[in-house]
């Protein structure tokens, strides 16, 4: 009798520590990327095929300072995420601006292929944007 009280707790407590280190090591990513592949950012070299499509394909549609911001931002982007951080309320409009102008130019343009780098563009613009949000959020959080 006394064996099996033994062997049973065990079991149990056996039982108990494996439901705990799942639990630890489970985690929930709910991040605006977490349910996108890479492919669908601006990343690992991407927006330097973008940069070949836009002067090859769209040109002079778009203004050459709002491509200038936008491709600045996304490469800063790609170098050191952390540096966006530092951008002034000025260069984030002009960023966002020249975002939405590339958006409809790209959206002007036929084929599957503008559509991709349309989307690869607006999922990049939004956790570029997000992050920026995040850090006003922690800002006035300090604040108060």
């Amino acid at each position: 009798m006394k064996t099996r009280v033994i062997f049973a707790s065990l079991v149990l407590g056996l039982g108990l520590v494996t439901s705990k280190a799942n639990a630890a090591t489970t985690t929930l990513d709910d991040s605006p990327a977490a349910n996108k592949p890479a492919s669908a950012l601006l990343i690992n070299g991407s927006e330097k095929q973008l940069a070949t499509y836009v002067e090859q394909r769209i040109g002079r549609s778009v203004r050459k300072s709002d491509w200038q911001n936008f491709y600045s931002v996304v490469m800063l982007y790609n170098q050191n995420p952390a540096a966006l951080l530092n951008l002034t309320t000025e260069a984030r409009d002009q960023f966002n601006a020249a975002a939405s102008q590339l958006s409809k130019q790209l959206a002007k343009q036929k084929g599957t292929e503008a559509g991709r780098w349309q989307n690869q563009a607006d999922y990049t613009t939004r956790i570029i944007n997000f992050l920026w949000s995040v850090e006003a959020g922690q800002q006035e959080q300090i604040e108060l």
